[in-house]
């Protein structure tokens, strides 16, 4: 009984990590592991919401960080750019939203709510309030594609899991790669 409680707090740990790297596959993790019978759906509910929810932070705090240099400020703020920090406040709800269900628009929307200082708990809030309606919708729609997945494919649905895993994290290297390449191009080029 032992084993089974660690194997459901490193499970637990797992899923609270994960978002940190790719949300929808985290859900789709835990609703394998619901649908499997290895993990109850609250811990799994849980752990991804309290991850989601760190990750926001960081996020809006990895901005707020870039805020105090002064290098950032000097290279990424002009007029355009402080016009899009007005718009962003006055859209702060939708902005979070869209930002939680469009791939792709979750680190730049977030870190720049904190770049712009918008206002912590009133971020803080929506994140919350935008994790505790999407996570339940989504586990849920990936919990019956979950239980249908291992119906008819059995223990290979897992498979079917780590292939686009696979690819997610691939393709984020990349694009890190390539944003690393992009920041020292432009570094030496300013240097001259």
């Amino acid at each position: 009984m032992q084993a089974v409680a660690g194997s459901e707090a490193a499970q637990a740990g797992i899923l609270y990590v994960t978002p940190f790297v790719h949300e929808d596959m985290a859900i789709i993790a835990a609703a394998l592991l619901v649908a499997q019978h290895q993990l109850l759906i609250e811990v799994a509910a849980f752990s991804l919401a309290a991850g989601m929810i760190s990750r926001d932070l960081i996020l809006y705090a990895l901005g707020a960080a870039a805020r105090r240099s002064g290098l950032a400020r000097r290279y990424l703020i002009g007029a355009r750019v402080q016009a899009l920090g007005v718009w962003l406040e006055g859209n702060l709800i939708k902005v979070v939203v869209v930002s939680r269900i469009v791939p792709g628009l979750m680190f730049p929307a977030y870190i720049a709510c904190g770049w712009f200082h918008l206002p912590f708990r009133r971020y803080l809030l929506i994140s919350a309030a935008t994790t505790a309606v999407y996570l339940p919708i989504i586990l849920g729609l990936a919990l019956l594609f979950g239980q249908a997945a291992f119906a008819i494919v059995g223990g290979w649905a897992w498979m079917a899991l780590a292939a686009p895993v696979a690819v997610a994290l691939m393709l984020r290297l990349r694009a890190v790669r390539r944003r690393q390449r992009r920041l020292r191009s432009e570094v030496s080029v300013a240097k001259l």
